[in-house]
């Protein structure tokens, strides 16, 4: 097993270097491009009448992209699709948001791919909009397709991988990234975001042996291998 106690860890995927921070982004510095999945922006307003949420949440998943793009500084940001929680409350983003948006695209290219939960993104979105994007050898989109599975290489988002961790002192819970030799998916970047359990047969069918894990947790970033003595299902114990 390798372990390194740090907000970042440097991996080769797919013939790239990968930089995988603990806050659910990744940066392809050969490629000057940061990848950000499911933001899902919006949703504590867009769950306010179902649920007692406050109703913070863009702010606080706004400051995370910030900080995630004055670290890396990069060319291009690739938002993998669910930037927002729907396309309604997108259309109907509040200004101060937008030129929030709009003062962050200045620093950099914005290419936005539509998800399931805002297949209709707002017009008033800097830089591009697209279903899916080759980028490199890799193909990015939203979810995995039979397309997506043909290509050399892929990275995706939407299932919001997390994982449960028993180790010999304590048993943690959090975000992960898990990828094998050709494939990839990133844990949500928004702060409501919820998850699926990487040992979900919806994940693991997508992945040959063997796995990584990159493991979100407190501010710090842990590499393992997929070790099912280690990871824990969502069953009750």
């Amino acid at each position: 097993m390798t372990r390194a106690d740090t907000s970042m860890i440097e991996s080769i995927f797919c013939g790239l270097l990968c930089q995988f921070h603990a806050d659910a982004s990744l940066f392809l510095p050969e490629l000057a491009s940061l990848l950000i999945a499911d933001l899902h922006l919006e949703k504590g307003r867009a769950q306010s009448g179902a649920a007692p949420l406050p109703g913070y949440d863009t702010d606080s998943t706004l400051a995370k992209l910030t900080a995630a793009i004055e670290r890396t500084k990069p060319q291009r940001v690739f938002f993998l699709g669910d930037s927002f929680h729907t396309s309604f409350h997108a259309s109907a983003l509040h200004p101060r948001y937008r030129r929030q948006i709009d003062r962050l695209a200045g620093k950099c290219q914005f290419i936005w791919l539509a998800g399931n939960h805002d297949s209709a993104l707002p017009y008033f979105l800097p830089g591009q909009q697209v279903r899916d994007y080759r980028l490199g050898p890799l193909a990015l989109s939203h979810q995995v397709t039979k397309e997506t599975m043909k290509s050399s290489g892929w990275i995706c988002g939407h299932f919001h991988p997390k994982a449960r961790l028993s180790l010999r002192v304590r048993r943690l819970s959090g975000r992960c990234f898990i990828d094998d030799a050709r494939g990839m998916i990133m844990p949500a970047f928004g702060v409501f975001a919820g998850g699926l359990n990487i040992t979900d047969k919806a994940i693991q069918s997508l992945f040959l042996e063997p796995q990584r894990i990159h493991f979100c947790h407190a501010g710090k970033i842990y590499r393992y291998p997929m070790n099912r003595r280690i990871f824990l299902t969502d069953r009750l114990d």
